[in-house]
């Protein structure tokens, strides 16, 4: 777990895993930064967390915004990359730009995050990368972001030699109960849910605590580095 008066970075903190992460972190004493798209929505949902955070607006696609990020920024000891662009874009009805914004930030901008991060890491650092399952299960309209999570393996791998000693992991995250993204969905899509969570060995799904518990345990274990960490409670294997 983090350490009392760490500073985590977290990009795309402002709402889902991204704010349930930093929160846990501050509740644990660490010093938090937080980004979003919108400045004042990044303060204030810091402003949620305690007196000891801080929230920036920083736009993945926006090179300068990213560069600016980093301005007056204290030290780092973990970064964590948790932004994410639902574009639900399918092959047969294709949208390539739509599809190009999407790529750039998961993966040219998270790449750039890191870049600008580099002179503010400390001896101890880390960076955790956000994957997702769609990557290896692919649904209707995960075109985009199937590539893009893909592509979030690739420079994880890329960034563990190039950065070194800064360790940098990534975390897929499967479906996770207890969210707004398969809680409150339709009747349909419950089903869907529900079904999934019956597939799996322990007939459960993770949770967004099972989440926070594989991020720090990426940012706190010296020996896990060049690691995809999948948290979904074995749905891959049936």
């Amino acid at each position: 777990m983090p350490q009392r008066g760490e500073h985590i970075v977290v990009v795309g903190g402002t709402r889902g895993l991204g704010l349930i992460i930093a929160r846990a972190g501050a509740e644990l004493g660490a010093r938090v930064t937080i980004t979003g798209r919108d400045a004042a929505t990044a303060e204030a949902a810091a402003k949620s967390l305690g007196p000891d955070a801080v929230g920036r607006g920083c736009e993945l696609t926006n090179w300068e915004s990213i560069r600016d990020l980093y301005v007056d920024m204290p030290d780092i000891d973990h970064l964590i990359l948790a932004a994410l662009d639902r574009d639900g874009n399918t092959i047969a009805d294709f949208r390539p730009q739509d599809s190009a914004q999407t790529s750039l930030m998961k993966n040219v901008g998270y790449a750039t995050a890191v870049h600008h991060a580099i002179p503010h890491f400390t001896a101890r650092a880390s960076v955790v990368l956000f994957s997702g399952m769609s990557m290896w299960r692919p649904v209707p309209g995960s075109t985009t972001i199937s590539m893009a999570n893909a592509g979030v393996i690739g420079l994880m791998r890329s960034l563990a030699v190039e950065i070194a000693p800064v360790r940098v992991n990534a975390i897929t995250p499967g479906v996770v109960a207890g969210t707004a993204a398969v809680d409150d969905v339709d009747e349909d899509r419950r089903r869907m849910f529900e079904a999934l969570r019956q597939r799996t060995p322990g007939k459960r799904l993770p949770v967004p605590a099972d989440i926070v518990a594989a991020t720090f345990a990426l940012t706190d274990n010296p020996g896990i580095n060049g690691e995809n960490l999948t948290i979904d409670a074995g749905l891959r294997l049936v």
